[in-house]
């Protein structure tokens, strides 16, 4: 048998049907299914029994002694052991493949041994199967260092990937103690394999209450992947590989120190800033690269409550780090487009939370003291921020905003007064309420006469 495809399974009986089809009618027909049903209580065994029946040259199912919920680590693991292709390609039970998926995946494995895993990127759809804005996946493979990348974020779609079977005995099962024991493996994997990717959506990737990684609590979430990264330190020495080379050991700490910082657990992310310029000397000297780790895209969990990251870092650098190094970073900071969208949503979110007007220099408040921002950097927030504010005021009819924001939009940039809607706005917001309909009358005259 070429290729294993192994599908886990835990009360997805509404979705398993299609699922199954789209396996089964796939172009490339040298394959096998193991299903492995983890404890469902919704009539998918019913389902699974059935298919097997009518495919009992394709289809081989199995459960959990006694039925048991055991998760989805432990339920691959067992599909991986029942298996006996060459190559082991995964689908969940509420996603489905597009049917040339195999018969373009297989070919490259057959015929480039250097290569021993294929992906490909995954289109979202909903509960119904309706086509979702997005995609899922990026090709790593032809950066410098893929390995880091992986470490940044998880971007191989788990229903897209064809593995070699040789990589499960080179780095392992999926780590049962992990949640997302997927992202654990694909590190362990990338430390010692070529991966190819195909530029192409070769799966969908269903969204509904019960997917694992999606719509949960950012706290939980954040929880999941600090216990990711914790297990690949413990085990990097075991992992072996490119994983142990120094730029990759300082990125891990650094992945720690970011998402501990999340936590709210600074000393801890100031203990794995130090250990990341330990492990990679040389990374005193980058700093391109450091300064590309900071605006890496930041998950949810990272909101406008924390301390802008980058800044916070950069005032918590190892003592060892020339002063050349950090104010090249502070530049770079205040020149990212990130910073600046940071400050400004932070501007725009406090105000709305508050019944009363605020102090906008406090969103900088928290910045520390060994970072002075430009006051033209500053202004250049507040002049996003302000007329933001100042149109949302006015929408919702809060007059004493509309008034406070309207005069501060311009206190910060007269060139607004060239602007006739700010002109209309400023004055319904002097003269109160009652000239409203007056005022909104004039000027529909005038736009009739123009």
């Amino acid at each position: 048998m070429k290729v294993s495809v192994i599908i886990p399974n835990y009360n997805n009986a509404c979705f398993l049907p299609e699922c199954l089809d789209s396996v089964l009618s796939q172009t490339y027909q040298n394959f096998e299914i193991i299903i492995i049903d983890d404890g469902s209580q919704d009539g998918s065994h019913e389902i699974l029994i059935n298919y097997q029946s009518l495919h009992p040259e394709k289809i081989r199912y199995y459960w959990h002694p006694e039925r048991k919920n055991k998760g989805v680590s432990s339920t691959l693991n067992l599909a991986i052991e029942k298996s006996t292709g060459e190559y082991i390609a995964r689908i969940d039970s509420d996603d489905i493949w597009y049917p040339e998926k195999l018969q373009q995946q297989v070919p490259i494995l057959d015929n480039h041994p250097e290569i021993d895993i294929v992906y490909s990127c995954s289109e979202f759809i909903d509960r119904s199967g309706k086509e979702l804005p997005g995609l899922e996946g990026k090709n790593i493979t032809n950066s410098e260092n893929p390995l880091a990348s992986m470490l940044i974020s998880f971007v191989t779609p788990q229903n897209t990937v064809v593995f070699r079977r040789k990589v499960f005995d080179q780095v392992g099962l999926f780590d049962e103690s992990l949640i997302y024991s997927d992202w654990d493996l694909m590190v362990r994997i990338f430390s010692h394999y070529k991966a190819f990717f195909i530029d192409k959506p070769l799966a969908k990737y269903r969204i509904h209450d019960q997917t694992l990684s999606k719509g949960i609590d950012p706290q939980i979430n954040l929880a999941r992947i600090v216990a990711v990264f914790h297990s690949l330190e413990q085990k990097s020495t075991e992992v072996g590989g490119k994983l142990l080379e120094p730029r990759n050991q300082a990125l891990l700490n650094l992945q720690l120190a970011f998402h501990i910082f999340c936590e709210g657990k600074e000393e801890e992310a100031i203990n794995y800033i130090n250990q990341a310029f330990q492990k990679d000397p040389s990374l005193k000297g980058d700093v391109e690269f450091f300064n590309f780790w900071l605006n890496q895209w930041k998950p949810d969990f990272y909101t406008i409550h924390h301390q802008h990251f980058g800044f916070w870092v950069i005032a918590h650098l190892p003592p060892t780090i020339s002063p050349a190094f950090r104010s090249q970073l502070v530049e770079m900071q205040l020149g990212d487009p990130k910073t600046k969208d940071f400050f400004v949503r932070r501007g725009i979110q406090r105000n709305m939370a508050q019944s009363e007007q605020v102090d906008m220099m406090d969103i900088f408040e928290d910045c520390p003291d060994v970072i002075s921002l430009p006051a033209s950097w500053k202004k250049g927030i507040l002049g996003e921020i302000y007329p933001t504010l100042l149109f949302a005021s006015y929408k919702t009819g809060d007059l004493r905003k509309t008034q406070y924001y309207w005069k501060k939009t311009i206190e910060l940039d007269p060139y607004w007064l060239r602007n006739r809607g700010i002109w209309s706005i400023g004055l319904k917001s002097l003269l109160g309420r009652r000239m409203r309909p007056t005022i909104d009358n004039s000027e529909r005259y005038d736009r009739a006469k123009s």
